[in-house]
């Protein structure tokens, strides 16, 4: 049997392999290890499978750029912003100060009004950053989605306009 090949991206190549198979193109022939179980994945990959394939390539990006935008902030304090945040929101609406920013304002030794602006700052930063890295994801998963051919999804450049 020959096999048929019709390009539809790097996903295709990856779904022969988790198949447990080799494709390749020796002076210009593809040869595989099994050519009927080859062409029925090359047949049954659809262009829907194409896209879900890009579109996890971008997600594999956001999620290191969300890493990025958190480097070298540690488990721990990351697991304490939400408090944090709840003591600025409270301290901001109508002057309570909660337990974690009097200890913290204490402990640092600046009056509260300035811890809980620094805790607003760093935190409207950190949402600028995130929001850019959403909205580029998004907006190239749905420009993926618009896609209508193999061609254009293989083409599909999902490495620019990332903030970071």
């Amino acid at each position: 049997m020959t096999i048929s090949y019709i390009e539809k991206g790097i996903g295709l190549h990856h779904a022969i392999e988790a198949a447990g198979h080799r494709l390749r193109q020796v002076d210009g022939v593809w040869i595989s290890t099994d050519d009927a179980a080859v062409q029925a994945i090359i047949d049954g990959y659809s262009l829907a499978t194409a896209k879900a394939t890009k579109k996890a390539e971008v997600r594999a990006i956001a999620r290191e750029k969300y890493d990025l935008a958190v480097a070298g902030i540690s488990p721990g304090e990351l697991a304490g912003w939400p408090v944090l945040l709840e003591g600025a929101a409270a301290y901001a609406a109508d002057g309570t100060i909660t337990t974690a920013i009097s200890i913290e304002a204490q402990t640092r030794g600046i009056p509260v009004a300035d811890l809980v602006a620094k805790i607003e700052s760093n935190a409207a930063q950190y949402q600028a950053v995130r929001a850019a890295i959403a909205g580029t994801d998004g907006k190239l998963r749905d420009e993926i989605d618009a896609l209508t051919t193999f061609e254009a999804v293989a083409a599909y450049d999902v490495t620019g306009g990332w903030p970071l």
